[in-house]
């Protein structure tokens, strides 16, 4: 096969792999097609498999710009193997694999060499589904809060919206002037489609990203700190969020939401937080059972599991997955450091942030929306291989800002 075969063939395969990431979303909606959705995300996974050993065989050059990301990976990935081992949960084996198979993903991911072609490609394809969905907006009324669409509800429609965004923001400066107003277009609607979701959590993600983005064009060291503050910014909001919602301040609280956002603030999940925090310390170094949900340990709880991807992980693997998980998200953020340069990197590293943020009041890296958590990870980890590939993209000057 000739190169330039070569080359077509990847291009193909890059738009059925991402054409794949958005029909995996099905298994988030009403519809009946939902089940073969299913069925392509866990194929998706195993894919994953056949790509890291693909890439892994041709000893991908710069290996060493990314070690912080391999050893962080490979703690966060054994740590939850030893931790399941400690609590003797032998029984159930298979949300363990889910979690393993997310990191294959991420490293496959990782080992991808992705080209502007490719994310002009996915560019024009997020426009066209938030095309659609703006079209469905329009014929239903434009309603102005808890838009939907088949999605089972507002605040998955938002997050998924956000993911969309990302990739017209990234593939703008690769097209032509013309197309650049297609894209701007484009990503004005995906932001209206956000804010008629009600999706709060998703608002303060996208602020979180232009914010990030506008202190990284002043200053890199500034944006250095960022990851830490973030994570001590996490750590004050469940526990301010907990406390006001047992103040006297509740009620002029949850007024004030609903005359901003039409939404209560405290919407039930301090209830909850509460629950796994207390369940949680009664077994706090190595947790209780990875992939744990609140019926296991609330009674008579209508929560399917804890709107809160840390607490999920502390009541999983205890302060010994928490630090781990930790550990990995510095591996990535110090290799983002190495490739600031390049403008998928920058963006990657914003989006990065804002996915943590949102992580606040959801699940979704891992478990629950497992099709929002693929794009998720594939948004953080094509800038991982934006700075493995740096060499290259130093020669090519679209990857420049």
């Amino acid at each position: 096969m000739n190169k330039f075969s070569q080359n077509q063939l990847s291009f193909l395969l890059s738009g059925a792999f991402f054409l794949i990431l958005l029909f995996n979303v099905f298994t988030v909606t009403k519809l009946p097609i939902s089940d073969l959705a299913f069925t392509t995300m866990e194929w998706m996974h195993y894919v994953a498999f056949f790509v890291v050993g693909y890439t892994m065989a041709k000893q991908v050059q710069g290996g060493n710009k990314i070690t912080p990301f391999y050893s962080g990976i490979t703690l966060f990935g054994l740590g939850y193997v030893l931790v399941h081992l400690i609590n003797g949960n032998y029984y159930n084996n298979s949300e363990l694999t889910v979690i393993l198979l997310y990191l294959v993903f991420i490293l496959a991911v990782s080992h991808v060499k992705w080209k502007p072609k490719h994310f002009i490609l996915f560019g024009y394809m997020s426009l066209g589904v938030i095309l659609l969905l703006m079209i469905q907006w329009v014929q239903l009324g434009a309603q102005m809060s808890s838009f939907q669409s088949y999605i089972r509800n507002p605040n998955i429609l938002g997050v998924f919206v956000s993911c969309l965004l990302f990739f017209p923001l990234v593939a703008i400066k690769y097209v032509p002037t013309w197309n650049r107003v297609l894209f701007i277009f484009g990503i004005g609607a995906a932001c209206i489609l956000i804010y008629v979701s009600s999706a709060r959590a998703v608002l303060l993600l996208l602020v979180t990203v232009f914010l990030s983005r506008l202190i990284l064009f002043y200053s890199k060291k500034v944006f250095y700190y960022l990851l830490g503050l973030l994570l001590l910014f996490n750590t004050f909001f469940l526990l301010v969020y907990t406390m006001l919602a047992n103040s006297a301040y509740f009620k002029k609280l949850n007024e004030l939401s609903v005359d901003i956002f039409g939404k209560n603030l405290f919407s039930g999940r301090q209830d909850v937080w509460e629950s796994v925090l207390q369940f949680g310390l009664k077994q706090p170094f190595f947790g209780h059972e990875v992939g744990i949900v609140p019926k296991d340990y609330i009674e008579g709880t209508h929560y399917v599991h804890t709107h809160n991807q840390y607490l999920q992980i502390f009541i999983e693997s205890g302060i010994v997955g928490m630090v781990l998980f930790v550990l990995f998200l510095y591996g990535i953020w110090k290799v983002y450091q190495k490739g600031l340069d390049f403008s998928i990197v920058r963006w990657s590293a914003c989006f990065f942030l804002g996915i943590l943020v949102y992580q606040n009041v959801e699940v979704s890296l891992f478990f629950n929306m497992q099709s929002i958590g693929l794009l998720q990870w594939f948004i953080i980890s094509v800038g991982i291989s934006g700075v493995l590939y740096s060499k290259t993209m130093e020669n090519d000057t679209r990857y420049n800002s």
